[in-house]
This record gives structure tokens, sequence and C-alpha cells, in this order.
């Protein structure tokens, strides 16, 4: 997998059948709510069917950061945008793998959330998405991969 210039959505391809639209960098009339990429879920099964039903998650957002080092205020960020309209799940794609202190933020935003179902904030790294691509070339669901990182969190975040 090689980044282009230009923005792109991730390709439904990645995340399986039901997930439509992949809308860059989508705006509200308050323009400080601006979207990098959103999906409409549409899935009727697996994953994302129980995000939906779980989470609240009509609509699935992907926050891109062009950047090899998250930091904590990108997660912040993703955290207040998730919530009751656009559900209590997302994701923050970048460059690299999250550092423990990111995962303890990830961990903090879980806990501190003062509804359920709590905020869960997933990061997908370059290696993730090749992994997806391999995945995907190899004729299996790459979403399985995606499943596996939200077991991992659920499991460690208890």
């Amino acid at each position: 997998w090689k980044p282009t210039r230009t923005r792109r959505a991730p390709r439904t391809v990645l995340f399986g059948g039901g997930m439509t639209g992949g809308e860059q960098e989508v705006r509200r009339y308050i323009v400080t709510e601006g979207r990098d990429c959103l999906y409409v879920n549409e899935a009727e099964h697996y994953l994302w069917k129980y995000v939906r039903d779980t989470y609240g998650s009509p609509l699935v957002r992907f926050e891109c950061k062009n950047t090899a080092d998250l930091e904590l205020d990108h997660i912040n960020q993703t955290a207040t945008y998730l919530g009751a309209r656009l559900g209590q799940l997302g994701f923050v794609t970048t460059r690299s793998r999250q550092t423990d202190a990111i995962t303890r933020k990830l961990y903090s935003v879980w806990n501190d959330s003062p509804a359920m179902p709590r905020k869960v904030i997933l990061i997908l790294s370059d290696a993730d998405l090749a992994q997806m691509i391999e995945i995907r070339a190899d004729g299996q669901s790459p979403v399985a991969h995606v499943q596996r990182l939200y077991r991992s969190f659920r499991s460690k975040v208890q």
C-alpha cells in the first residue's frame, strides 16, 4: 500500500459490504465539526451490524492523521465527535502504530465515557491497512482484522 497525495476515502472493499458513502471532508453547518471520512453503516451482518446495534453507529467516522506520531489532542478531538449523532465508535488512521501513551488515552476515553455504551476509538496504522489489503488479496475478509483490533481493545480495557 502506497499513500497518494490526494485525499481519498478508505475503500469500502477493506471494510466489507454494507459500508457505503465514504465521503471525505464532510462539513456540518457548524464548520468546526468537519469529519475527515464518514461512511454510512448499512450492514446487516457481522462486525458492522454489531457496531451499529451496540454503539448506535449509523455512521462510522474515520479521522485521518497524516502523521507518524499521534498526539493526545488527536484522540481528544475524535472522542469529542463521538456521541448520539454519530455513534460511540470511531477510527483514527495514522502512519505508525499507536504508542503506549495513546493506548492509555484510548482506555481513558473508554473509562471516562459517561453513557453506555462507552466510546471506543480504534487506531488503524499504515501497517494495519497494508495487512488488510493482503488479507483481501488472499480472498479473505479484511473486516476480520478490524474485529481482532476491536476484540483486543475490549479485552484489555476491562
